[in-house]
């Protein structure tokens, strides 16, 4: 018999979580799933945590959609060393290929947006617009959004959103942010955002997190993510369509 002290890492996280927390809880788990995966950090640098029980097929399901959002998360600030210039035309290569039409669904009407903005275009940093509104894109946002709200109910109630249970998406650009567009009565129930750590590693000025749950039941839990200065994540994960709030909008993913 083996004993506890014997067992691999990822042993022990199934031993702990046997079942995936991806498609319900009603598959057995076969290896571990890193949310947010590798690709999105420099150089693939990732400090341990958030890693979860999970089948391969919700491991696989979204590698080509982590891809596009690893590019999506890097337009700004812009890489500035030439390690990370490199490694985003990799990334920007990668998701063309897995997404074909990827780099020419980002193409946009620079003068149109700005007729759009008005005086709140002075409020940006700079004028170079990409369309992320396309399907290849909204598809890729939204699995890693479906999923990421999945990994993070379980970190916070160590509860598995069941099937049947809705994950609801609501994303934002740093055009909202600039231009104050964000949910701020929303945000304002969020404490203070963390990120991975390892020693004095830390990823926040590339991750970070804040999250909120019903206590007395567990089947509610809501976060709140940003990526690097690019994009930002309102995430509402529920046991049942009961269990969502009267007045929620954004888009919703069911289990």
């Amino acid at each position: 018999m083996t004993s506890p002290g014997n067992l691999t890492h990822t042993q022990r996280m199934l031993a702990a979580q046997p079942f995936c927390v991806f498609c319900g809880g009603t598959t057995q788990a076969t290896t571990l799933d890193h949310m947010p995966s590798r690709v999105l950090f420099d150089g693939k640098h990732r400090p341990k945590g958030l890693e979860f029980s999970s089948c391969q097929p919700c491991q696989d399901s979204t590698r080509k959609a982590e891809t596009v959002f690893a590019v999506l998360s890097r337009f700004y600030p812009e890489p500035t060393t030439g390690t990370q210039r490199a490694e985003f035309q990799k990334l920007l290569r990668a998701a063309e290929r897995h997404n074909p039409g990827f780099m020419r669904e980002m193409e946009t009407d620079q003068v149109g947006h700005l007729h759009r903005l008005g005086k709140e275009a002075a409020l940006l940093p700079s004028w170079n617009f990409l369309n992320v509104g396309g399907p290849i894109c909204t598809d890729s946002i939204s699995a890693f959004s479906v999923k990421l709200g999945l990994a993070l109910h379980y970190e916070i109630t160590r509860q598995i959103v069941p099937k049947g249970g809705v994950i609801v998406v609501a994303r934002f650009s740093n055009v909202d942010a600039f231009t104050g567009d964000m949910p701020k009565a929303a945000l304002a129930l969020f404490g203070e955002g963390q990120t991975l750590e390892m020693g004095k590693f830390r990823v926040a000025d590339q991750f970070e997190y804040s999250s909120v749950y019903a206590g007395d039941t567990m089947n509610m839990s809501a976060h709140f993510a940003t990526f690097r200065m690019s994009m930002a994540l309102l995430l509402l994960a529920c046991h049942s369509e009961a269990d969502i709030p009267q007045g929620v909008h954004g888009d919703r993913f069911r289990v």
